[in-house]
């Protein structure tokens, strides 16, 4: 062998080598981003058909984390991998939310930094698809204390009728509850439920916009809002009646449903007198 043939032959075992360091590099910076594992369970979250996101892990946040956590100092560092792992993971939550729920951030990952880009991704999946049900417990909580007087207004008349007066939880109610406003309320919780989810369908961004104001200094609730602020700029929605349709979804889901409304009886019972 000459020595041309001999050197061409060390070039190429020598790439060969380099391949292989670098496939392993690559492979090994995967595992530490669990790439496919955070994929993988997006996915099914996002095409999950039952709206019940209770006690959901935020996949997003598990990637952010480990994206973060990882320098040009570390041995397994790529620089373009990292970009294409996250705009693989950012891509994956943009299109699924813009499907599901017709949100989207006004600007994709080339006009952010990475960073601020996957932060708040993050903090539309949470609020999203993690907190959906959380939100709507806490909105109708709230709606139900604030809209007392008119729910009073409405429904006080309406238990005087007969169908409604002889009715057997009523009779048990009266007994029980010293004031006669929290046997109204829970006897029509449902029909309550349904006025407040009427309202709700009218606009995502007042929907939204008065979930979040109940914590403002809750992390999610503020970045939310900073977004909503600059709604057109930062975040829009392909139709307000419709996103704000599709986010009250899970109400026609009759187990969450059932779940949500027990929530909110459970949280009003908290301000009702016994009788001794």
């Amino acid at each position: 062998m000459s020595n041309y043939e001999e050197a061409n032959r060390r070039l190429e075992e020598a790439s060969e080598e380099s391949f292989s360091d670098v496939s392993e590099k690559i492979s090994k910076l995967g595992d530490e981003l669990a790439e496919q594992i955070v994929i993988k369970n997006i996915e099914e979250q996002l095409n999950n058909n039952e709206e019940d996101y209770s006690d959901r892990i935020n996949y997003v946040t598990l990637f952010k984390n480990k994206y973060q956590g990882i320098t040009p100092d570390d041995n397994c560092y790529d620089k373009d991998y990292m970009q294409r792992s996250l705009a693989t993971v950012t891509t994956i939550v943009s299109d699924g939310l813009s499907k599901k729920y017709g949100v989207n951030l006004c600007n994709d990952l080339d006009f952010y930094f990475p960073d601020d880009y996957l932060e708040d991704t993050e903090a539309l999946y949470e609020f999203f698809v993690i907190r959906n049900t959380e939100n709507l417990v806490n909105y109708f909580e709230f709606e139900l204390k604030r809209n007392r007087s008119d729910i009073l207004t409405k429904y006080s008349k309406l238990i005087q009728t007969e169908e409604h007066s002889k009715d057997l939880f009523v009779i048990q109610a009266k007994k029980k509850f010293k004031n006669f406003d929290d046997v109204v309320i829970l006897h029509f919780i449902n029909e309550i439920l349904d006025d407040m989810i009427t309202e709700a369908k009218e606009s995502a961004y007042v929907l939204f916009d008065k979930i979040v104001n109940l914590d403002l200094f809750e992390e999610y609730n503020n970045k939310i809002s900073q977004l909503l602020i600059n709604y057109g700029s930062k975040i829009v929605f392909s139709d307000d009646q419709e996103t704000a349709e599709k986010y009250l979804v899970t109400m026609k889901n009759q187990d969450s449903r059932n779940n949500i409304r027990n929530e909110v009886v459970s949280y009003y019972l908290e301000t009702c007198e016994i009788e001794d």
